[in-house]
């Protein structure tokens, strides 16, 4: 194998190691945005339900108070009734009477319906809160995890960078531009070999010419298909 070969070989194994830490840098922050959205969204959810117990509590002072209400009124129409000597006035306040005892079943009947809410609700509450500390220290845990990580990714990139820097020591730079090029369009394989006649980048046969070239070992030989290097198996 030509020697530049195995320059570029090295230099290959480098770039695509860097190519790979780059990719798993570039997806550190949407894993710690997704850490942390469920953790908001569990959040979300308790205080949900918190303000929907909050509001609850609301509604029944209100019932309770539109009930009272509906009461006094009920009192102030019976005293009335003891007033009157009109028989028609006395219908009317009993027509009024029935109607507000009427409204104060409808409101009890709303009552009850959120009683029953809010006692299903507390224990839910508990619970939920109980989840949310458990779910928060863990998901806390990862994204702790996940940045570790990513300090080790971005060390790691550091030296690699300086490999990749050594590992050009010696190669032409129009060879280099070349390498470069093939390597950013070829899906990071610039340099591949050549097994039972076909290029293992393009997957296409080469010609008789370019397995003679590949044998004699004399020069850089290129797919004529895909443009990549080409070299035997080692």
């Amino acid at each position: 194998m030509l020697e530049v070969v195995e320059h570029l070989l090295a230099l290959q194994d480098r770039d695509q190691r860097l190519r790979n830490v780059r990719l798993e840098l570039q997806a550190v922050p949407a894993e710690i945005a997704a850490r942390q959205k469920l953790v908001t969204d569990a959040n979300a959810r308790l205080e949900a339900s918190k303000a929907r117990a909050k509001a609850i509590e609301v509604e029944k002072k209100t019932l309770t108070g539109d009930a009272d209400a509906k009461r006094a009124q009920i009192d102030r129409y019976k005293n009335q009734q003891l007033q009157t000597r009109k028989n028609e006035e006395y219908s009317a306040l009993a027509h009024e009477i029935a109607a507000a005892q009427k409204q104060i079943t409808t409101i009890e009947d709303k009552e009850l319906v959120l009683m029953e809410e809010a006692e299903s609700l507390a224990p839910a509450i508990a619970e939920a809160e109980k989840t949310f500390t458990v779910e928060r220290t863990r998901l806390e845990g990862q994204i702790a995890t996940i940045k570790e990580k990513e300090a080790n990714l971005t060390a790691r990139l550091a030296d690699l960078e300086l490999e990749r820097a050594a590992a050009t020591a010696g190669i032409d730079e129009e060879l280099l531009e070349r390498y470069e090029r093939l390597f950013e369009t070829k899906n990071a394989r610039a340099v591949v070999t050549v097994e039972h006649d076909v290029c293992s980048g393009c997957h296409m046969k080469v010609t008789a010419q370019t397995s003679l070239a590949l044998r004699s070992d004399k020069a850089l030989v290129s797919c004529p298909q895909c443009g990549r290097i080409l070299h035997l198996p080692l």
